[in-house]
């Protein structure tokens, strides 16, 4: 009698276990919007049902052959598993969320429904296997579905993956934007033609004849092993061929490679291979470990490349056990000595995978930041103190357990463990702490506990007594984390597709996309998008309008010296000169950083010439003319490093803004504007020249935080000086 119960019970088990799994991702960060992550989860959880579900029926009629008729009576519970979450989800997203929900409908049919069947199919397996030992059988397949993604990140470069169960997961590291594109549904369509076909030849096999499902079985598990081997040549895995045979070019030395796209210039990679003798004498130098050999970095010449090949877009990532790093191009320079750090660590790091001990990300990401020290241009030290006295959440006991690491800005995450991290190597000693890296035990390498040693380091960082500078603290740490951040799945895709309209100078298109994504997600970018494209359109009062009504909202975050920056050049479309001065003054004074400030001063300098209208209105080149025009008589300074930006953009040679510089008064120049000069000819390898303004950096600088990175550069550029090559 209990049997039977259980019997009768089993289906609304499962479908109570989904129902409840449903209500509560609705308080979940990112699972509570019916978007990427929502189906992510959900595939696992059909998955799973799905193939429990075939096997208690299986098992209660006990032969394979009336499967068909199951399908046929069971139909209902088959369903209501299926589209439960779904409909819920649905409910929830209308009664409590504002993101649309078409995106998610369409991630759910391609992710979900196809995990449901392929569960179906494997369940069926299972049974048809072995009916005393389907469950065991069933939740092998599982975990070997489950893994394989993990094996792959081992064995392959790449961070993104395709996988039988979730369709796609695009990179370990959070990449925003994931398109449902035809590579994805091939791989489905791919899958489900191979898993109908082992369905059917089960059927036609039968469970009788021993010889024939041995041999059924076997194929089977040599056809999984065969598409493995195979997903490389199929283009759904990198391996190191394939980045080899898209990274054609090769710069290599006694112990580094670098691969590289034939795009980039020599001049580029002499650089960036100076760049890595420099960095790892550094690097050896400060961590006392030795120098690896056979390291290969891949440099990408976008992010688009990176993406399609690697898998994450947005981030630059070093696999330690592998040796490798893969850098985009266009950040190569600011990450390169981060990522080395990390390969440089693989000596003293623990797990499989040689990172720091217990996948510990803020250990793991906190050693790499002390060892660099610099955050965009700040030393890190600095920058905690000003988030901590900005009033930002500052809990190193909690940042450095589980994975808090990622409920905060990342940049506030990466400040403050690195900070830590450059503390207790100034006081106990870089041994000691690469001890501490490999074995996370405070007690026992420092001989105090966190919180101890996290009191310590608050009364050093208040000690320091630099200047503090609230609106900058706003512009780096006010920006919300990955787990609160809004419809982000839809926002990343619909801004892509709205850009591209830009792009193709459909600005009526393109304006009523970048509405329809600021009604529903009030992001910044997406009223950006807007005001551009009613600027395209003539608009010029409508955008003033809307900036200067949604300025408010933006206040204390990192937007807001971006938005009074745009409010100020809408002013002057609308001819409002005056009041646009003001708001430029009011930016210049709050100084978020060197560049919003002098773009502040040279819109400034332009309202007293007469000339705004024409530079905001203008091209680079006519841009460009101008500032140079504001150079004359004697070098205004603020113009500096934007016409550095833009001569950049323009490529324009060296030698002509060389010539531009020479016969001016250098001497008058700030600190920054040296340091941006002198990074600018590094570029281009005029480093004896680059050495001279790097010099002029340090002795103009008064800001006692920005020294050590100035000094820094000014050491880089001496090593390259002396360089035999």
């Amino acid at each position: 009698m209990n049997k039977l119960k259980s019997y009768t019970n089993t289906p609304n088990i499962l479908l109570s276990v989904i129902i409840v799994l449903t209500i509560f991702a609705q308080m979940l960060p990112l699972v509570q919007v019916l978007n990427f992550e929502f189906s992510f989860l959900f595939s696992i959880l059909v998955f799973l049902a799905s193939g429990i579900l075939t096997i208690f029926y299986l098992r209660k009629f006990k032969t394979f052959g009336v499967l068909p008729a199951i399908i046929r009576m069971k139909y209902k519970s088959y369903l209501l598993l299926l589209f439960t979450p779904l409909f819920l989800s649905i409910l929830s997203n209308l009664l409590f969320q504002i993101c649309p929900i078409w995106d998610g409908i369409l991630y759910y049919l391609v992710v979900v429904l196809p995990a449901f069947y392929f569960g179906f199919v494997a369940g069926a397996f299972a049974f048809w296997s072995n009916k005393k030992f389907a469950y065991l059988i069933f939740g092998g397949i599982f975990l070997l579905f489950v893994f394989a993604p993990i094996l792959e990140f081992y064995i392959y470069p790449q961070v993104y993956f395709y996988n039988i169960i979730v369709g796609i997961i695009p990179g370990t590291i959070y990449d925003e934007q994931i398109l449902i594109g035809s590579k994805l549904i091939l791989y489905r369509l791919f899958h489900f033609v191979l898993l109908t076909m082992l369905l059917y030849s089960m059927f036609k096999v039968g469970s009788i004849k021993k010889k024939n499902r041995k041999l059924l079985m076997l194929s089977t598990f040599l056809g999984a092993v065969l598409f493995f081997i195979a997903k490389p040549y199929l283009g759904y895995a990198t391996t190191k061929y394939s980045l080899h045979q898209n990274l054609k070019m090769s710069l290599l030395s006694e112990v580094f490679e670098i691969r590289y796209a034939d795009n980039l210039t020599q001049k580029e990679m002499q650089l960036l291979g100076l760049e890595h003798f420099y960095y790892m004498q550094e690097i050896e130098q400060k961590t006392k470990l030795s120098t690896p050999y056979n390291l290969i970095t891949y440099i990408f010449k976008d992010a688009n490349q990176k993406g399609a090949l690697f898998g994450s877009r947005v981030a630059n990532v070093a696999k330690p056990w592998m040796n490798q790093i893969f850098l985009d191009f266009n950040s190569a320079e600011n990450t390169l000595e981060h990522e080395l750090t990390h390969i440089y660590a693989a000596q003293i790091g623990s797990t499989p995978f040689e990172i720091a001990d217990g996948f510990n990300m803020a250990m793991l990401e906190g050693y790499a930041m002390a060892i660099e020290d610099n955050y965009s241009g700040y030393d890190i030290h600095y920058m905690a103190l000003l988030a901590k006295e900005s009033g930002y959440n500052f809990n190193i006991p909690e940042l450095f357990s589980r994975f808090n690491f990622f409920n905060q800005a990342s940049s506030l995450s990466y400040i403050t463990a690195g900070s830590f991290v450059k503390y207790l190597i100034k006081i106990y000693g870089i041994e000691k702490v690469n001890l501490l890296y490999q074995d996370l035990d405070f007690d026992e390498y420092l001989g105090k506990n966190l919180a101890e040693l996290s009191t310590e380091y608050i009364q050093f960082l208040e000690n320091l007594n630099y200047p503090i500078n609230k609106h900058r603290a706003n512009l780096f740490f006010g920006r919300r984390p990955i787990t609160k951040k809004i419809c982000a799945r839809t926002l990343a895709n619909e801004m892509s597709s709205a850009w591209k309209l830009y792009g193709n100078k459909s600005y009526i298109s393109a304006n009523r996309f970048f509405h329809k994504i600021f009604n529903f997600s009030n992001s910044y970018s997406a009223l950006l998008g807007v005001i551009y494209s009613n600027n395209k359109l003539g608009a010029y009062s409508e955008s003033l309008k809307l900036l200067e009504s949604k300025l408010s909202e933006y206040e204390g975050t990192s937007s807001y010296y971006s938005a009074l920056l745009n409010f100020g050049d809408q002013l002057v479309f609308n001819n409002n000169f005056e009041k646009a001065d003001s708001v430029y003054k009011v930016l210049s004074n709050f100084n978020p950083t060197k560049r919003y400030k002098n773009l502040a001063e040279i819109r400034i300098k332009l309202i007293g010439v007469s000339k705004i209208l024409e530079y905001l209105k203008g091209s680079d080149f006519d841009k460009y003319e101008i500032l140079k025009s504001l150079n004359k008589e004697k070098l205004f300074d603020a113009s500096l490093p934007i016409m550095i930006e833009i001569s950049k953009r323009l490529d324009e040679n060296i030698n002509s803004f060389s010539l531009f510089l020479s016969g001016k008064n250098i001497e008058n120049l700030s600190s920054n504007s040296a340091y941006e000069i002198s990074k600018y000819l590094m570029r281009n390898l005029e480093f004896e020249i680059s050495l001279k303004f790097a010099e002029l950096s340090i002795q103009k600088c008064d800001e006692n935080f920005r020294l050590p990175i100035l000094k820094s550069h000014r050491n880089k550029i001496n090593s390259f000086c002396n360089f035999n090559y």
